[in-house]
């Protein structure tokens, strides 16, 4: 007969081989997109991806993360206008006649219904809470959280906040900011004040270390290279993208590195065809027919960084904001895909031999 002891160690050692897996166990990723635990997303302002790499860019600290993860040569965006790319990042949702407009025209609550109409205004924050993942979008520009124009029934205003540094905001804009324009998120005020905040936070949450499961990061319309030159400046476009990134990515990075992350870096939209014929002979730049969105929004390529994928490799296949938007579900455990996600294709070849 054994012991006490030993029989009350067996049962300890039982209940810890039991316990252990279940406490210990990563989500599963899907599609063979690989489980991170965090993930954040960096979107800049419409530069191509020929601009963006080329040889003679000032986008030197850009370029030279292609080294440390993954570069998506083949990386479209789905609309033209700022905010039908941003829109489709976080929902799936396809371009609408206002959001390819940015909006400009219209007041805040104007331009926010329609979007609660597209299946129930269902977004990745959604996803992400019932996942009981956490989230958080840092916008630069803005001092309080949950800082938009304002919102209210009947409102026919244009939105003031536009990026043209002539507001209290400065270069901050709405239109770049994609979680306010969906009613559950800019219409439950203690919602959006939790997860929409201050891109000095970041600084903050990565100090605690309590950064959140998916960050959304859109730094203001000079950091972003939209504005060049910028306000007040002699310079902006790609040289601002790059002093910003120089600035704040490293920190990021480090985090990311110590707690399983993923820092992925786009832009909303590329180039336009200046006419019928640019169209046909660069045609690469402007269409991807194995993208959900076609590539209308133009080749921006792409980089994603992490010490788990394989260093300095580039993939060619077809990549658009509803790939992200897959990705970034499949990466989670979410097997619902939002919209157009439906239709596109997880970013599975840059994590072939992934770590």
């Amino acid at each position: 007969m054994r012991s006490p002891v030993a029989l009350l160690s067996g049962l300890v050692l039982a209940a810890g081989l039991l316990l252990a897996p279940h406490a210990a166990a990563a989500v599963p990723g899907l599609e063979g997109v690989p489980h991170f635990d965090h993930i954040v997303v960096l979107t800049e302002e419409n530069e191509a991806a020929a601009t963006t790499f080329a040889a003679d860019s000032p986008a030197k600290y850009l370029k030279s993360l292609r080294s440390k993860g993954v570069f998506l040569a083949s990386y479209y965006g789905t609309g033209h206008a700022s905010l039908d790319n941003y829109i489709a990042m976080v929902s799936g949702q396809p371009p609408q006649p206002a959001t390819m407009s940015d909006c400009l025209a219209l007041s805040l609550w104007s331009c926010v219904q329609p979007q609660g109409l597209q299946a129930g205004g269902r977004n990745l924050a959604d996803q992400l809470e019932e996942a009981k993942l956490s989230w958080r979008s840092y916008q630069d520009g803005t001092t309080t959280p949950c800082f938009h124009a304002k919102y209210a029934a009947g409102d026919v205003a244009p939105d003031p906040y536009q990026g043209n540094s002539t507001t209290g905001a400065k270069n901050y804009a709405d239109r770049h900011n994609p979680f306010l324009y969906f009613p559950n998120v800019i219409g439950n005020q203690a919602r959006c004040n939790a997860h929409q905040r201050p891109f000095t936070d970041l600084a903050r949450d990565l100090a605690r270390g309590s950064l959140p499961a998916f960050s959304f990061i859109t730094p203001d319309t000079c950091n972003d290279g939209h504005d060049n030159p910028c306000a007040g400046k002699k310079v902006g476009g790609l040289t601002t993208v790059d002093s910003f990134l120089k600035a704040n990515v490293p920190a990021l990075l480090r985090y990311l590195a110590a707690h399983n992350g993923l820092l992925v870096i786009n832009f909303d939209e590329g180039g336009t065809p200046s006419s019928p014929q640019d169209a046909v002979a660069n045609s690469a730049e402007y269409s991807c027919p194995s993208c959900a969105g076609l590539g209308i929004g133009g080749r921006t390529g792409a980089i994603l960084v992490s010490p788990r994928l394989r260093q300095g490799l580039t993939v060619t296949t077809g990549y658009d904001h509803y790939s992200l938007l897959r990705t970034i579900e499949d990466s989670f455990g979410i097997s619902e895909h939002l919209g157009e996600a439906g239709r596109a294709t997880a970013m599975t070849d840059a994590f072939r031999g992934s770590r």
